[in-house]
């Protein structure tokens, strides 16, 4: 007698680890450049060119030689110059929020996610090559990368929407973003690690390659609808069908309600709330690996560690937010009042810990777990104004993610620049770092006051779906 024994590992599960997977090696990319680019440059000779001065506030320990740990690079960057680079990115980046509703409702969501992800681990792997050439072309490859990305997290938010029933829909996007962290983790490890071995362009051949890899996987797991997928069982699809609320047919794409989303209260203080946080997350993403080395002196490779410890606490709490959230909503609280709770924690929380940085001088272990903690709280937003386009308008959460989100990324290109115009003339003293720093603390603080007060996680009356639309059951 033959048996047949079928294991059906759940669809949405499966789209969850890949969604995961694709932002850690994304985040890997884009977390390298941050602490190679200490690697690249030379930093002498920028001092000497310059007629920079240096400041000793924090003297370096006695026996630590930087100089032992890697090689200096080759490449005369000076600060804004730096940040130049680095905030190109985030032109790809607001780009690709602004138009990624447009180019996701022309193709579908998988097609978009598969050439994304193969697009930019090549240009990440061409990287060494492009800064070789000149600064424009280096910062034309980081613009196309950071479009890439921008479009991968548009199409991320539009299929959590489709598969994400609502008493899983905070943790199935808390556990898909916290590859976020995971991979800014990875990445500075792995930067930090192979830049004091002697070569900094092996980061990005690595990670370039296991993206290009990764993306001729997702052609065979990533699907747009639990409808499409070919491998669902009966009982997940029969169960997603009827605990997806407010998702349109598969047959009928719904006409984004622009006039109405553009006219909506909540959607400006959404952004403006995703704005003010992006002002201060960016600063530091962009510039604590320089911090470290130029202030608190912390050789390369540590410096990698310190800055993977510090995310790693972030990835933690996205972690583990998402369960919380939806605990909390289920026996506590209603969706705004959760909302505001875990968006309090995620922004108050930095605010005050980076403001303690600035009385805490040179005793870097302190300083440390400052940001350690100050990351640690800003993992809550994903349960707070990340996660409220699924409450807003599930079918379209990824234009309203690409909206928000676009207005928020477009600080990545502003900060970086103007860290590296604060820091100019003396990039290692303490008082200008702390500029810095206050300014940071600032607008994180902005930032939880305006959600707080203006905040709704109210399903819109723009964004109900026709009662007409049906969802198809696969028989």
């Amino acid at each position: 007698m033959n048996m047949k024994f079928k294991v059906y590992i759940s669809a949405r599960y499966v789209l969850v680890l890949f969604l995961f997977l694709v932002f850690t090696v994304m985040h890997c990319q884009r977390a390298a450049l941050s602490v190679a680019i200490l690697a690249m440059v030379n930093h002498t000779a920028i001092y000497i060119m310059h007629n920079e001065t240096y400041s000793e506030d924090c003297p370096q320990p006695l026996q630590q030689n930087d100089t032992l740990n890697y090689k200096e690079g080759s490449y005369i960057w000076s600060q804004p110059t730096q940040g130049i680079i680095l905030g190109s990115y985030f032109y790809g980046m607001v780009f690709a929020q602004f138009t990624g509703g447009a180019i996701t409702y022309k193709f579908r969501s998988k097609i978009v996610y598969v050439i994304c992800t193969f697009l930019s681990s090549l240009f990440v792997l061409l990287t060494p090559f492009s800064a070789e050439i000149s600064v424009s072309i280096i910062s034309l490859s980081q613009i196309i990368i950071g479009f890439a990305h921008g479009l991968i997290f548009h199409s991320t938010f539009t299929l959590l929407a489709h598969w994400s029933p609502e008493s899983e829909k905070t943790t199935l996007s808390s556990v898909s973003i916290s590859g976020v962290q995971v991979g800014s983790i990875t990445g500075l490890i792995v930067t930090g690690y192979l830049c004091k071995q002697g070569d900094w362009s092996f980061t990005f051949y690595i990670f370039g390659t296991i993206g290009i890899v990764l993306s001729v996987f997702l052609l065979f797991v990533i699907y747009d609808r639990p409808q499409d997928h070919p491998r669902i069982s009966d009982k997940e699809l029969i169960f997603l069908n009827e605990n997806i609320p407010n998702i349109s047919s598969v047959e009928k794409k719904p006409k984004v309600p622009w006039k109405a989303i553009l006219t909506s209260r909540i959607i400006w203080v959404s952004s403006f709330t995703k704005i003010c946080w992006g002002f201060g997350y960016y600063s530091l993403l962009t510039k604590l690996p320089s911090y470290l080395k130029l202030v608190l002196h912390f050789p390369i490779q540590q410096n990698g560690v310190i800055n993977a410890l510090i995310y790693s606490v972030d990835a933690i709490t996205i972690f583990l937010c998402g369960f919380m959230a939806d605990f909390v909503r289920r026996k506590f609280f209603s969706m705004t009042t959760t909302r505001k709770i875990f968006e309090a924690f995620g922004t108050l929380g930095p605010s005050f810990c980076i403001l303690a940085i600035t009385f805490l001088g040179c005793d870097s272990t302190k300083v440390i777990m400052c940001l350690t903690a100050a990351m640690g709280f800003f993992g809550f937003c994903v349960a707070g104004d990340i996660s409220l386009v699924f409450d807003l308008a599930p079918d379209f959460a990824g234009v309203l993610y690409g909206l928000t989100n676009g207005l928020s990324s477009i600080t990545g290109i502003i900060s970086p620049y103007v860290v590296g115009l604060i820091l100019d003339e003396n990039q290692g003293d303490m008082v200008r770092w702390s500029y810095v720093f206050y300014m940071a603390s600032s607008f994180y603080f902005i930032s939880g006051m305006i959600f707080l007060l203006g905040a709704t996680a109210e399903l819109q009356p723009w964004a109900i779906a026709k009662s007409s639309d049906k969802k198809e059951v696969k028989n």
